[in-house]
């Protein structure tokens, strides 16, 4: 489990900062960028590799809680997770956004309940049909 974890960080880190530089050249070009940039890059990767390469992974495949923990588990991390990221990009955008915190955390709520009951639904059935294999 933890060598899972640990490869499923590095990999949600390395991606995420792919994804960010990406994104970043898209809209600002070849803007000059300070080191302090670097660090909020490498922040917002580690933020991203904790929640999306550790957390779920052991939530969804390892933890045994019930729906309603796992929910709000998983909402509050990407919600602090999202946040976070937006603080380290830009303290402008976050400004922005402060405003709608109720609304993104009612939609981030919805989104893992939907999300929760589709992979239980999908898991159970991949279960049953490796156990009907065994027989």
């Amino acid at each position: 489990m933890i060598k899972d974890l640990k490869n499923s960080f590095m990999q949600a880190g390395f991606l995420t900062t792919i994804w960010v530089l990406g994104g970043l050249t898209l809209i600002f070009g070849n803007t000059p960028v300070t080191l302090a940039t670097f660090w909020h890059l490498i922040g917002i990767a580690t933020l991203f590799a904790i929640v999306f390469g550790v957390l779920y992974p052991y939530v969804w495949h390892y933890a045994t809680w019930i729906a309603p923990v796992t929910i709000a588990i998983t909402t509050i991390a990407n919600y602090v997770c999202g946040f976070g990221a937006v603080y380290l990009l830009s303290t402008e955008m976050l400004n922005l956004i402060k405003p709608y915190w109720l609304l993104i955390l009612g939609l981030d709520l919805v989104g893992h309940i939907i999300a929760f009951y589709f992979y239980r639904q999908f898991q159970n059935k991949r279960l049953a049909k490796k156990l009907n294999q065994l027989r």
